[in-house]
């Protein structure tokens, strides 16, 4: 009887950045609150926005590694005491895809803290969509290199 079952699995619609779709819209304006929130230092609006089904972080140290609210409320309280004050700036090279259910944010972003020179960070979060609201369920963060391109490496004298 398996041959008599027919399953149909369409794709979901993947929705991109510039096209001005009401859920790319709304992920990207989650992805900013969380920005804001975390260089106001504002751990319960972070909390907020966390996947209560749990979260993984990977920061841009090998030691920032967090599963779970736990250990993102201790990784927070360990980055607002470091910098007292952060600040980003406007992200650039965003890359968004979004079904209903699951979206994912790649982009570039300067970020300054304690008074320091900003630095560019490559961030990537993934967004679980729940309740008519999306949560952050995995977030990694990088701070790319500058000159060690496999292009310029192959190409140096």
């Amino acid at each position: 009887m398996l041959g008599a079952v027919a399953c149909s699995a369409a794709s979901p619609k993947v929705r991109r950045e510039g096209q001005g779709d009401p859920v790319v819209e709304s992920v990207l304006a989650r992805t900013r609150a969380f920005l804001d929130s975390y260089a106001r230092n504002d751990m319960m609006g972070v909390e907020g926005m966390i996947d209560p089904e749990g979260v993984s972080v990977y920061g841009s140290d090998v030691a920032e590694y967090v599963v779970g609210a736990a250990a993102l409320r201790q990784l927070m309280a360990d980055d607002f005491a470091l910098w007292r004050s952060a600040r980003f700036g406007a992200p650039t090279r965003m890359s968004v895809r979004a079904t209903d259910a699951l979206a994912t944010v790649i982009f570039d972003v300067p970020f300054s803290a304690g008074g320091r020179p900003p630095l560019l960070v490559r961030v990537t979060m993934v967004w679980r969509a729940d309740r008519g609201q999306w949560w952050l369920t995995q977030s990694s963060n990088v701070v790319p290199t500058v000159g060690s391109a496999a292009h310029q490496l192959v190409t140096a004298p």
